[in-house]
């Protein structure tokens, strides 16, 4: 990945920031988009060589539509566009508000949609589109409705434009819990990080195995695996596993 150039949303923490040492670590050179001034700068002195910042709230869509124009009008080009911002809240369906509910899906789908829209001509033939979804994007998911619901649409998206877009790379990637501070906002009781403690994924581990996919071409990456096949087999039968396992599926709700 030596002089490869990517762009990069959600990296100054968790796993994008893993995302952004793994990238930097193997010669990229990295523009990370973000909303803390403060984290954007501590980056930017660590990696000054190979980092660029943009200061920008992924819920402003004048925004984001902006940055594409700025970046064109520079006729910048790139290697990969990777859309790893998003959050989610885990509550019932009726205790979201509506505010809530446009918010969350405007950063974890609406506007990555329109960023990739705006992006694609600036990405060269070959470049990457990686997608950070979720497991819950294949599964019922009650109270975590909203969020499961922008990363399913976030899945579907991913799949149509590997389909329309031949010469492009891309990948989603579909994780169960990471160890990130996610659950500080998702969840303020802490019980369902408590619960999952056990089988969180590692960020840094988590995102060598997204880079490498990323230059091994791969089309998914999904963890843990057993998870995914899991899912895989819900598929085949979901109505009569809710009802076999309905306490996993409430596994959210305190």
């Amino acid at each position: 990945m030596i002089g490869k150039k990517y762009i990069l949303t959600g990296g100054t923490g968790g796993l994008g920031q893993s995302l952004l040492s793994e990238l930097i670590g193997r010669g990229a050179t990295v523009l990370v988009l973000g909303r803390n001034e403060r984290k954007l700068k501590v980056l930017q002195e660590l990696y000054p060589q190979q980092l660029e910042v943009y200061l920008i709230a992924l819920d402003d869509l004048p925004a984001v539509r902006g940055l594409a124009a700025s970046l064109i009008n520079k006729g910048e080009t790139y290697d990969g566009i990777i859309n790893n911002a998003g959050y989610g809240y885990f509550k019932s369906f009726a205790d979201h508000s509506a505010d809530e509910i446009v918010a969350m899906m405007n950063v974890n789908v609406t506007h990555p949609a329109v960023l990739l829209k705006e992006l694609i001509p600036l990405v060269r033939p070959g470049a990457s589109v990686v997608n950070i979804v979720s497991q819950s994007a294949r599964v019922a998911t009650p109270f975590g409705s909203v969020y499961a619901a922008s990363k399913a649409a976030l899945l579907s998206l991913s799949n149509a434009l590997r389909l329309e877009y031949p010469d492009l790379h891309v990948m989603t990637v579909s994780t169960g819990p990471v160890e990130t501070d996610f659950f500080s906002r998702a969840d303020v009781s802490g019980h369902y990080s408590e619960k999952t403690k056990s089988i969180q994924l590692d960020c840094d581990s988590l995102a060598a195995q997204i880079v490498q996919a990323i230059a091994d071409k791969k089309n998914e990456v999904n963890r843990p695996r057993w998870m995914h096949h899991s899912l895989t087999l819900y598929q085949i039968a979901p109505r009569a596993i809710e009802k076999l396992f309905r306490p996993l599926f409430l596994s959210k709700h305190d």
